[in-house]
């Protein structure tokens, strides 16, 4: 008697958790849609076209020496070159 009370609880609880866990994932679904929605919105506006169009310029120069000198000088290697002497 004692053992089968037991494992309907333990059962309940197992049956609880897996609700709110479907809960959570429904949830996660909808922010999720949620958020690629305003990707795309973002994307079809005039600075996400911008944007994008300035990455895709800038990666097809990637190569080019002055960009990497750009790179460096506004990027964070003289930044850890800094904590590397410390």
């Amino acid at each position: 008697m004692l053992i089968a009370a037991l494992i309907k609880k333990q059962q309940q609880k197992i049956a609880d958790n897996s609700a709110q866990w479907q809960q959570q994932q429904k949830l996660l679904q909808a922010e999720t849609w949620l958020l690629k929605q305003r990707a795309k919105q973002f994307l079809g506006s005039t600075p996400g076209l911008v944007l994008s169009f300035g990455a895709g310029v800038l990666m097809q120069m990637r190569h080019k020496s002055i960009v990497k000198t750009v790179r460096k000088t506004l990027g964070f290697a003289w930044f850890r070159q800094l904590i590397a002497l410390i």
